[in-house]
């Protein structure tokens, strides 16, 4: 029995553990240069090498040959507040951690662009310790998705471009739980694809359409534990707690973790010389992601958990301000809906709740085929609370990013 118990015990908790990286492994500071306008006009801007990710039918904007370089640092807030005792808070999860992206596009010829982007699609690294409420469940992670997105795009006419491109993602997860004692290291390689649609109204005005596929990530690897006496909450009305035995254990670990479909619509607006509009909707289907499924020791041990993911909706607007020939001021606001709104489903690697997005950045032509854009981002990732596996409290959560891209043209 004590065996049976420790594997339900272990396929519990890696199912708690991952029920909430499938909202936390998508971050578009990462992947997307339109942070200065908080991701504002993405799929209809067109001025650099990023284009072949954002949207790779605005490739044919570009003549000859582009490469951008993005090199920034992300600072995560993520701080637990217990409602029962005090002494489970934990400090910050999270802390400033350095990512970065390329991206290089060639003219094939007048009709055909090719397109190269290597960037981050999400990921973070917790550490919240062993002393904290959720410390059976998570003690550190690290969580990195990185994708490889080959493309091409086709001009139709003098006002339509429409793109595509293959998305080939490479998953890794590793961290220690139960109070230290175990340890867990998956990864995997998954396969997607990428539509997208340019079309120039007039001299002024430009509409875009970006479509990324749903990413399906099956991972796999190892856990393993030591030997281990752990408190669990007694399930029912009545609180408290029980000891249990747990054995060393070792294996191997899988589970499936989702990456929702995403629709984009952007426009740019030149509304006077120096002064041009830009604005994104977004949808992305996180009610997609109906249930996780984990599994021990080859199938030996299945579990499976319902998710409550609702879908995603995303708004941004922002304004760029050509302050001199060489000196472009950027700004933008952003707004995302929360997937997951009850405290009985959030979890504690990345909790989610709505999102504010506050930013600021400028565009300087240091040469006639270089130039260089600094960006700074505020996002207030809410305060979710929860109530799930006996942890109950709150969160106060944010990420600040700031980061330098250099954009080169080959003509």
């Amino acid at each position: 029995m004590k065996k049976n118990y420790s594997l339900i015990l272990l396929s519990s908790t890696l199912v708690l553990t991952f029920q909430a990286n499938a909202a936390g492994t998508l971050v578009q500071e990462m992947s997307k240069m339109t942070v200065s306008t908080a991701g504002a006009g993405s799929a209809a801007l067109a001025e650099n090498a990023s284009v072949a990710y954002s949207n790779p039918a605005g490739m044919s904007y570009i003549e000859g040959d582009a490469l951008s370089v993005n090199a920034a640092v992300m600072d995560l807030g993520i701080y637990y507040h217990d409602d029962t005792d005090s002494s489970l808070d934990s400090d910050n999860a999270g802390g400033i951690q350095p990512y970065g992206s390329i991206y290089y596009v060639h003219q094939l010829n007048d009709d055909v662009h090719l397109g190269m982007s290597v960037s981050a699609q999400g990921g973070s690294a917790l550490n919240y310790g062993t002393d904290y409420a959720g410390a059976l469940t998570l003690n550190d992670l690290k969580l990195s998705v990185i994708q490889f997105n080959p493309s091409v795009s086709y001009q139709v006419n003098n006002k339509l471009s429409i793109g595509g491109g293959l998305q080939i993602d490479y998953a890794s997860f590793e961290e220690s739980l139960l109070y230290g004692q175990g340890n867990i290291e998956t990864d995997s390689w998954t396969l997607g694809y990428n539509l997208g649609l340019m079309y120039q109204i007039d001299e002024n005005n430009r509409l875009g359409i970006a479509y990324r596929s749903r990413m399906n990530h099956d991972l796999t690897g190892s856990f393993s534990s030591n030997t281990m006496t752990v408190s669990v909450p007694i399930p029912g009305p009545i609180s408290g707690t029980i000891d249990k035995d747990i054995s060393a254990k070792s294996g191997d670990a899988g589970l499936n973790v989702l990456n929702p479909r995403q629709v984009e619509v952007s426009g740019l607006h030149q509304l006077t010389n120096p002064l041009s509009l830009v604005w994104s909707v977004g949808f992305e289907q996180w009610s997609d992601n109906d249930s996780t499924t984990i599994s021990i020791n080859d199938g030996n041990r299945i579990s499976q958990i319902e998710r409550n993911f609702e879908d995603v909706w995303t708004a941004a607007i922002g304004a760029r301000y050509q302050l001199t020939s060489r000196l472009r001021l950027e700004s933008g606001i952003g707004y995302a809906s929360s997937p997951l709104d009850e405290p009985e489903s959030q979890g504690l690697d990345l909790p989610v709740d709505t999102q504010h997005r506050y930013s600021v950045g400028a565009t300087y032509q240091w040469k006639k085929d270089i130039s260089f854009n600094t960006y700074y981002s505020y996002v207030d990732y809410g305060d979710p609370e929860i109530n799930n596996n006996g942890v109950i409290g709150q969160f106060n959560n944010s990420n600040q990013f700031i980061g330098i891209t250099m954009n080169m043209a080959f003509k």
